[in-house]
Protein backbone atom coordinates (compact mmCIF):
# COMPACT_ATOMS: atom_id res chain seq x y z
CA UNK A 1 0.00 0.00 0.00
CA UNK A 2 2.60 2.40 0.94
CA UNK A 3 4.39 1.92 -2.74
CA UNK A 4 1.28 2.25 -4.58
CA UNK A 5 0.62 5.61 -2.53
CA UNK A 6 4.30 6.78 -3.16
CA UNK A 7 4.21 5.73 -7.12
CA UNK A 8 0.58 7.89 -7.12
CA UNK A 9 2.46 11.29 -5.42
CA UNK A 10 5.44 10.66 -7.74
CA UNK A 11 2.73 11.02 -10.47
CA UNK A 12 0.85 13.59 -8.65
CA UNK A 13 3.67 16.03 -7.85
CA UNK A 14 5.13 15.63 -11.43
CA UNK A 15 1.76 16.39 -13.10
CA UNK A 16 1.26 19.59 -10.40
CA UNK A 17 5.21 21.14 -11.40
CA UNK A 18 4.67 21.35 -14.66
CA UNK A 19 1.01 23.21 -13.77
CA UNK A 20 3.06 25.51 -11.57
CA UNK A 21 5.87 25.99 -13.96
CA UNK A 22 3.11 26.80 -17.07
CA UNK A 23 2.04 28.87 -13.86
CA UNK A 24 -1.19 27.33 -14.32
CA UNK A 25 -1.52 26.36 -10.55
CA UNK A 26 -0.35 26.20 -7.75
CA UNK A 27 -0.55 24.34 -4.46
CA UNK A 28 -1.32 25.26 -0.96
CA UNK A 29 -1.04 23.21 1.85
CA UNK A 30 -1.09 23.59 5.80
CA UNK A 31 1.30 22.04 8.40
CA UNK A 32 -0.38 22.40 11.78
CA UNK A 33 1.42 21.39 15.14
CA UNK A 34 -0.51 19.72 17.67
CA UNK A 35 0.54 20.71 20.95
CA UNK A 36 2.68 18.05 22.80
CA UNK A 37 4.50 16.86 25.55
CA UNK A 38 8.02 16.94 27.27
CA UNK A 39 9.04 14.61 30.56
CA UNK A 40 12.04 13.41 32.07
CA UNK A 41 12.59 10.68 29.75
CA UNK A 42 10.95 11.89 25.98
CA UNK A 43 9.56 14.40 24.29
CA UNK A 44 6.74 14.36 21.92
CA UNK A 45 6.25 15.99 18.22
CA UNK A 46 2.93 15.95 16.13
CA UNK A 47 1.86 17.37 13.39
CA UNK A 48 -0.31 16.74 10.44
CA UNK A 49 0.07 18.69 6.51
CA UNK A 50 -3.24 19.46 5.11
CA UNK A 51 -3.83 20.06 0.88
CA UNK A 52 -5.43 23.26 1.34
CA UNK A 53 -4.89 26.79 2.86
CA UNK A 54 -6.20 26.70 6.81
CA UNK A 55 -9.25 28.54 5.68
CA UNK A 56 -9.98 26.20 2.81
CA UNK A 57 -9.34 23.35 5.88
CA UNK A 58 -11.69 24.60 8.14
CA UNK A 59 -14.34 25.72 5.61
CA UNK A 60 -14.74 22.62 3.52
CA UNK A 61 -13.12 23.62 0.81
CA UNK A 62 -10.74 21.01 -0.68
CA UNK A 63 -9.23 21.36 -3.60
CA UNK A 64 -8.94 17.08 -5.03
CA UNK A 65 -12.45 16.74 -7.01
CA UNK A 66 -12.63 12.75 -4.44
CA UNK A 67 -12.56 15.18 -1.44
CA UNK A 68 -14.91 17.97 -2.86
CA UNK A 69 -17.33 15.19 -3.20
CA UNK A 70 -16.86 13.32 0.08
CA UNK A 71 -16.55 16.90 1.87
CA UNK A 72 -16.06 14.78 5.63
CA UNK A 73 -13.37 12.28 4.23
CA UNK A 74 -10.00 14.61 5.58
CA UNK A 75 -7.73 15.92 2.83
CA UNK A 76 -4.22 15.12 4.28
CA UNK A 77 -0.88 15.19 2.11
CA UNK A 78 0.80 11.74 2.50
CA UNK A 79 4.66 11.63 2.49
CA UNK A 80 5.31 14.98 3.11
CA UNK A 81 8.82 15.88 4.89
CA UNK A 82 9.09 18.10 7.77
CA UNK A 83 12.05 19.90 9.54
CA UNK A 84 11.29 20.30 13.14
CA UNK A 85 13.51 21.91 15.83
CA UNK A 86 12.70 22.79 19.59
CA UNK A 87 14.55 25.01 21.68
CA UNK A 88 14.90 23.44 25.62
CA UNK A 89 16.95 26.41 26.41
CA UNK A 90 18.88 29.49 25.23
CA UNK A 91 21.84 27.02 24.23
CA UNK A 92 20.55 23.99 23.31
CA UNK A 93 18.30 23.17 20.16
CA UNK A 94 17.35 19.82 18.97
CA UNK A 95 16.54 19.11 15.59
CA UNK A 96 14.77 16.04 13.79
CA UNK A 97 13.55 15.43 10.12
CA UNK A 98 10.39 13.24 9.69
CA UNK A 99 7.45 12.40 7.27
CA UNK A 100 3.94 11.64 7.15
CA UNK A 101 4.36 9.05 5.62
CA UNK A 102 1.04 7.52 4.38
CA UNK A 103 -1.12 8.61 7.37
CA UNK A 104 -0.81 12.45 6.62
CA UNK A 105 0.34 12.72 10.09
CA UNK A 106 3.61 12.61 12.43
CA UNK A 107 3.71 11.33 15.69
CA UNK A 108 6.90 10.91 17.04
CA UNK A 109 8.34 9.82 20.95
CA UNK A 110 11.92 10.71 21.06
CA UNK A 111 14.74 10.45 23.49
CA UNK A 112 15.29 13.70 23.88
CA UNK A 113 15.29 14.52 27.68
CA UNK A 114 13.93 17.65 29.84
CA UNK A 115 16.44 20.12 31.23
CA UNK A 116 15.95 20.22 34.78
CA UNK A 117 15.73 23.57 34.65
CA UNK A 118 13.77 24.03 31.54
CA UNK A 119 10.77 26.72 30.84
CA UNK A 120 6.65 25.75 30.86
CA UNK A 121 6.51 25.30 27.07
CA UNK A 122 8.76 25.72 24.30
CA UNK A 123 7.31 26.27 20.27
CA UNK A 124 7.81 23.93 17.54
CA UNK A 125 9.61 25.49 14.41
CA UNK A 126 8.42 23.82 11.75
CA UNK A 127 10.18 23.66 7.60
CA UNK A 128 8.43 21.66 4.73
CA UNK A 129 11.26 19.71 3.24
CA UNK A 130 9.26 18.90 0.10
CA UNK A 131 7.34 15.69 -0.94
CA UNK A 132 9.04 11.99 -1.10
CA UNK A 133 8.52 10.54 -4.16
CA UNK A 134 10.03 7.61 -6.17
CA UNK A 135 12.69 10.31 -7.39
CA UNK A 136 13.75 11.95 -4.32
CA UNK A 137 12.17 14.46 -2.44
CA UNK A 138 10.48 17.52 -4.12
CA UNK A 139 9.76 20.97 -3.04
CA UNK A 140 5.78 21.73 -4.18
CA UNK A 141 3.40 24.24 -3.31
CA UNK A 142 3.51 27.17 -0.69
CA UNK A 143 2.86 26.50 3.36
CA UNK A 144 0.77 28.00 5.98
CA UNK A 145 2.63 26.83 9.02
CA UNK A 146 0.80 26.95 12.07
CA UNK A 147 2.98 26.38 15.23
CA UNK A 148 2.00 25.36 19.34
CA UNK A 149 4.58 24.50 21.79
CA UNK A 150 5.60 21.80 23.95
CA UNK A 151 4.44 21.68 27.36
CA UNK A 152 7.28 20.74 30.08
CA UNK A 153 6.37 18.17 32.92
CA UNK A 154 8.27 19.94 35.05
CA UNK A 155 8.85 20.31 38.92
CA UNK A 156 6.46 23.37 38.79
CA UNK A 157 3.10 20.92 37.95
CA UNK A 158 1.90 19.60 41.14
CA UNK A 159 -0.92 17.92 39.10
CA UNK A 160 -1.93 17.17 36.27
CA UNK A 161 -5.67 17.14 34.89
CA UNK A 162 -6.36 14.80 32.34
CA UNK A 163 -9.58 15.73 30.10
CA UNK A 164 -11.54 13.58 27.36
CA UNK A 165 -13.42 16.46 24.93
CA UNK A 166 -16.43 14.48 23.91
CA UNK A 167 -19.32 14.77 25.73
CA UNK A 168 -17.07 16.09 28.62
CA UNK A 169 -16.30 19.71 27.58
CA UNK A 170 -18.05 20.06 24.60
CA UNK A 171 -21.89 19.02 24.32
CA UNK A 172 -21.26 16.50 20.92
CA UNK A 173 -23.53 13.71 21.23
CA UNK A 174 -21.13 11.61 20.87
CA UNK A 175 -23.56 8.22 20.76
CA UNK A 176 -26.11 10.30 18.48
CA UNK A 177 -23.49 11.23 15.67
CA UNK A 178 -21.45 8.23 15.05
CA UNK A 179 -24.49 6.16 14.06
CA UNK A 180 -24.34 5.11 10.19
CA UNK A 181 -26.48 7.35 9.16
CA UNK A 182 -24.87 10.61 10.46
CA UNK A 183 -21.56 8.59 9.06
CA UNK A 184 -22.85 8.40 5.78
CA UNK A 185 -24.37 11.81 5.77
CA UNK A 186 -21.37 13.22 7.28
CA UNK A 187 -19.29 11.87 4.21
CA UNK A 188 -21.31 13.96 1.75
CA UNK A 189 -21.88 16.79 3.65
CA UNK A 190 -19.05 17.90 5.73
CA UNK A 191 -18.00 17.94 9.32
CA UNK A 192 -20.87 15.94 11.68
CA UNK A 193 -19.80 17.07 15.13
CA UNK A 194 -21.35 19.60 17.02
CA UNK A 195 -18.81 21.93 18.74
CA UNK A 196 -20.89 23.69 21.46
CA UNK A 197 -18.96 23.83 24.99
CA UNK A 198 -20.82 23.08 28.26
CA UNK A 199 -21.04 26.13 29.84
CA UNK A 200 -18.77 26.78 32.84
CA UNK A 201 -16.18 24.31 31.81
CA UNK A 202 -13.80 26.73 30.57
CA UNK A 203 -13.96 28.98 33.48
CA UNK A 204 -13.29 26.13 35.75
CA UNK A 205 -10.19 24.82 33.39
CA UNK A 206 -8.75 27.86 33.73
CA UNK A 207 -9.39 28.30 37.50
CA UNK A 208 -7.15 25.02 37.62
CA UNK A 209 -4.57 26.19 35.13
CA UNK A 210 -4.17 29.61 36.78
CA UNK A 211 -3.93 27.02 40.40
CA UNK A 212 -0.87 25.32 38.66
CA UNK A 213 -2.61 22.53 37.21
CA UNK A 214 -1.32 20.89 33.54
CA UNK A 215 -4.32 20.33 31.61
CA UNK A 216 -3.74 17.60 29.42
CA UNK A 217 -6.56 16.67 26.38
CA UNK A 218 -6.93 12.78 25.33
CA UNK A 219 -9.81 12.64 22.55
CA UNK A 220 -11.25 10.34 20.68
CA UNK A 221 -11.16 12.86 17.69
CA UNK A 222 -8.96 11.51 15.15
CA UNK A 223 -5.83 13.62 13.73
CA UNK A 224 -7.64 14.04 10.81
CA UNK A 225 -9.94 16.80 12.44
CA UNK A 226 -7.25 18.04 14.81
CA UNK A 227 -7.39 21.94 13.43
CA UNK A 228 -11.17 22.10 14.39
CA UNK A 229 -10.56 21.29 17.65
CA UNK A 230 -7.43 23.51 18.28
CA UNK A 231 -9.80 26.40 17.03
CA UNK A 232 -12.85 24.77 19.79
CA UNK A 233 -10.26 24.61 22.16
CA UNK A 234 -9.21 28.60 21.71
CA UNK A 235 -12.29 30.24 20.79
CA UNK A 236 -14.47 29.15 23.83
CA UNK A 237 -10.82 30.09 25.85
CA UNK A 238 -10.05 26.36 27.64
CA UNK A 239 -6.67 26.56 28.65
CA UNK A 240 -3.65 25.44 26.56
CA UNK A 241 -2.10 22.19 26.94
CA UNK A 242 -0.85 18.83 25.24
CA UNK A 243 -3.51 17.36 23.00
CA UNK A 244 -3.49 13.27 21.87
CA UNK A 245 -5.92 13.01 18.83
CA UNK A 246 -6.50 9.37 17.67
CA UNK A 247 -4.96 7.80 14.64
CA UNK A 248 -7.59 5.87 12.89
CA UNK A 249 -5.43 2.90 13.04
CA UNK A 250 -6.22 2.20 16.82
CA UNK A 251 -9.13 1.96 18.73
CA UNK A 252 -10.77 4.57 21.41
CA UNK A 253 -10.11 2.54 24.25
CA UNK A 254 -6.67 1.14 23.20
CA UNK A 255 -5.62 5.47 22.37
CA UNK A 256 -6.72 6.45 25.47
CA UNK A 257 -5.14 3.61 27.15
CA UNK A 258 -1.65 3.88 25.29
CA UNK A 259 -1.46 7.61 25.84
CA UNK A 260 -2.53 7.65 30.21
CA UNK A 261 0.20 4.81 30.54
CA UNK A 262 2.65 6.81 28.98
CA UNK A 263 1.87 9.77 30.81
CA UNK A 264 1.20 8.65 33.77
CA UNK A 265 4.52 6.16 33.78
CA UNK A 266 6.37 10.07 33.93
CA UNK A 267 4.46 11.47 37.27
CA UNK A 268 7.04 12.15 39.87
CA UNK A 269 5.73 14.27 42.71
CA UNK A 270 2.58 14.89 40.51
CA UNK A 271 -0.83 13.82 41.85
CA UNK A 272 -3.53 13.20 39.05
CA UNK A 273 -6.79 13.71 38.26
CA UNK A 274 -8.63 12.13 35.56
CA UNK A 275 -12.40 13.44 33.79
CA UNK A 276 -14.16 11.82 31.34
CA UNK A 277 -17.91 10.38 30.47
CA UNK A 278 -20.60 7.98 30.57
CA UNK A 279 -21.14 7.87 26.94
CA UNK A 280 -18.02 5.90 25.91
CA UNK A 281 -15.66 4.10 27.85
CA UNK A 282 -13.91 6.55 29.73
CA UNK A 283 -14.92 4.99 33.07
CA UNK A 284 -13.20 1.19 32.06
CA UNK A 285 -10.22 2.70 30.83
CA UNK A 286 -9.48 4.91 33.85
CA UNK A 287 -10.61 1.96 36.14
CA UNK A 288 -7.62 -0.22 34.21
CA UNK A 289 -5.33 2.48 34.80
CA UNK A 290 -6.19 2.85 38.39
CA UNK A 291 -5.72 -0.97 39.14
CA UNK A 292 -2.66 -1.51 36.79
CA UNK A 293 0.83 -1.30 39.76
CA UNK A 294 2.25 2.09 40.43
CA UNK A 295 -0.49 3.80 39.02
CA UNK A 296 -3.33 3.68 41.44
CA UNK A 297 -1.52 5.39 43.61
CA UNK A 298 -0.99 8.87 42.05
CA UNK A 299 -4.68 9.13 40.65
CA UNK A 300 -6.41 11.46 43.32
CA UNK A 301 -10.08 11.40 41.84
CA UNK A 302 -11.86 9.95 38.53
CA UNK A 303 -14.70 12.37 37.95
CA UNK A 304 -17.04 11.08 35.14
CA UNK A 305 -19.79 13.36 33.88
CA UNK A 306 -23.48 11.16 33.24
CA UNK A 307 -24.65 11.94 29.83
CA UNK A 308 -28.52 11.43 29.23
CA UNK A 309 -29.39 8.62 28.23
CA UNK A 310 -26.59 6.46 29.21
CA UNK A 311 -26.39 3.42 31.41
CA UNK A 312 -26.45 4.77 35.27
CA UNK A 313 -22.65 3.14 36.75
CA UNK A 314 -22.11 2.49 40.18
CA UNK A 315 -18.54 3.58 42.00
CA UNK A 316 -16.09 0.61 42.62
CA UNK A 317 -13.79 3.11 44.54
CA UNK A 318 -14.20 5.99 47.08
CA UNK A 319 -12.29 8.41 44.08
CA UNK A 320 -14.86 7.63 41.55
CA UNK A 321 -17.19 10.06 41.41
CA UNK A 322 -20.26 10.74 39.03
CA UNK A 323 -21.62 14.43 38.24
CA UNK A 324 -24.76 15.77 36.40
CA UNK A 325 -23.48 19.44 35.83
CA UNK A 326 -20.64 21.62 36.18
CA UNK A 327 -21.85 22.62 39.97
CA UNK A 328 -21.45 19.34 40.89
CA UNK A 329 -17.88 18.97 39.00
CA UNK A 330 -16.75 22.14 40.61
CA UNK A 331 -17.77 21.57 44.14
CA UNK A 332 -15.63 17.77 43.45
CA UNK A 333 -12.55 20.25 42.63
CA UNK A 334 -13.33 23.02 44.94
CA UNK A 335 -9.96 21.48 46.97
CA UNK A 336 -7.79 22.51 44.12
CA UNK A 337 -9.70 25.55 43.49
CA UNK A 338 -9.32 27.41 47.02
Amino acid sequence: MGYGIRFFKTFEVLLFKLLEYLDLYRAKKSLVAVPSLATRSYTLIQAVVYNGTQEEVLGYRPRRLLHRILRGLPDLEAYESVKFQLAVTENAIRTIEASTENRGFVNLQLPWQMPWRCPKSAWIRMQPLGVETLLGRIPLGDYEVISHPVYFLGDDIERVIVSDIDDTIKDSRILETTGFKKIVSGLFLGHYYTYEPLQGMAEIYQALAAKGCLIVYVTSTPYQLTPFLLKFLKQCQFPEGPVFPRWLGYGRVRHKWRTLLRLLSQLEKQRCVLIGDSGEQDLHVYRRICETANFGDRVERVLIRHVPGTPVQKALHPREIFYGDVKELKAQLSYLLT
